[in-house]
């Protein structure tokens, strides 16, 4: 017998990089995979069917931007709708619900229908969206979404999370508990990256854009290379999150317009060929609670594509940094120019970063890659069917 999974998507499946690993982790494993996803600005086909076998069914009948406030919650609440009518006709053997704007709609029918729940959580949730929230009630909204989080959590059949600190949390509320590496793929370390060859330094940021994640440090650090008489430049891939972020960045350049770079969203399938084209990979989060704990996805593509890391030296990225020896870690709240510097040095010793990018590609090829996690999932959701069958569920 063939199971069904059925995976729920706030976003439109570009493809989401995390979400199709699984999903073909789990397809090679004997399930039968669909992932209804959310295609707000209708871009992609409405349904397809990958190479893998994985079946994608877009949303497409609710229009609306990305972001938070009434009219998001509303557009929301109608996906939730659109995704259980899918779900009546699917009706899969297991829910697998990616972050906890989806898990409403996924616990709804799976309690109505008694069907098991996975809760995949990429962030924890209410701290991902707390900087977005207003500030009038910003607050007591935060709260809201962090006791809903905790409660729909524990009423899952499996809690899948990204690193220690995030299961812990999670374990509070749940037994079954998983962590899964945001680990890239062994092949994405096969090609080696030539930095600090070129005649420019190209220092790239990947991910969202914001204050709290470095932006305006980046900005600071160029400014003091370009008087090192450094041809430094920067390239930024990825959205302003907020989008007023944005505009508080363009006055901070003040003439540094030339060597700012900025590329938008990039997809996955397109950004190693960016990765190629850099010498460094920046990294510095600012020592907001949920990043000090967190492993940024972004650190581990730096390394699969041999840049050398500065990043933030919060004890689990330090950790990485040190096992590995691929980079530097920087204090976020020093002067701009002692990172300058840092950096200086690297220019003018290459031999140097080019050693680091070298160990951080090797150790995804021997020790953090998908291969070492791809059995963890099918292993878990075997576990859930045996326990259902065990329970007679």
């Amino acid at each position: 017998m063939t199971y069904k999974i059925v995976m729920l998507l706030s976003n439109a499946f570009r493809p989401d990089p995390r979400v199709l690993k699984e999903a073909e982790s789990l397809t090679q494993a004997g399930y039968d995979i669909t992932i209804i996803c959310w295609d707000r600005l209708v871009e992609l086909p409405e349904e397809e069917i990958l190479p893998s076998r994985v079946r994608i069914i877009r949303v497409q009948t609710i229009q609306s931007s990305y972001g938070l406030g009434i009219s998001q919650m509303f557009a929301l609440h109608r996906f939730w709708r659109a995704a259980m009518h899918i779900l009546d006709q699917l009706h899969p053997d297991f829910v697998h619900c990616h972050d906890f704007d989806t898990l409403p709609a996924g616990l709804s029918w799976g309690k109505r229908h008694h069907i098991p729940v996975v809760y995949d959580a990429h962030e924890y949730y209410a701290d991902l969206v707390k900087p977005r929230l207003g500030r009038l009630f910003g607050w007591p909204i935060y709260m809201v979404i962090r006791w809903a989080e905790k409660l729909a959590s524990g009423m899952s059949n499996a809690v899948v999370t990204v690193d220690k600190v995030l299961a812990e949390r999670y374990s509070q509320r749940n037994h079954q508990v998983l962590i899964l590496g945001h680990y890239p793929q062994k092949q994405l370390a096969d090609r080696p990256n030539h930095v600090f060859s070129r005649q420019e330094l190209t220092m790239l940021y990947a991910g969202r854009i914001s204050t709290d994640r470095g932006a305006l440090l980046y900005i600071e650090v160029l400014r003091y290379l370009r008087d090192l008489d450094i041809p430094a430049e920067l390239v930024l891939a990825g959205t302003f999150t907020p989008s007023s972020e944005e505009d508080q960045f363009k006055k901070n350049l003040r003439g540094l317009e030339p060597y700012v770079d900025y590329l938008g969203w990039i997809p996955y399938q397109i950004m190693q060929s960016v990765y190629h084209t850099a010498d460094l990979g920046f990294s510095i989060l600012l020592p907001v609670p949920r990043y000090v704990a967190a492993l940024p996805v972004k650190l581990f593509e730096y390394m699969a594509s041999g840049l050398p890391v500065v990043a933030s030296n919060f004890p689990s990225i330090t950790s990485i940094i040190k096992d590995t020896n691929c980079g530097i870690v920087v204090d976020p709240s020093s002067h701009p120019s002692v990172i300058a510097q840092s950096i200086a040095r690297w220019w003018s010793e290459p031999a140097i970063p080019r050693a680091l990018g070298e160990n951080g590609r090797h150790a995804i090829r021997v020790k953090y890659n998908w291969e070492s996690q791809v059995s963890r999932l099918p292993d878990l959701y075997d576990q859930i069917r045996t326990g259902r069958k065990q329970s007679n569920l």
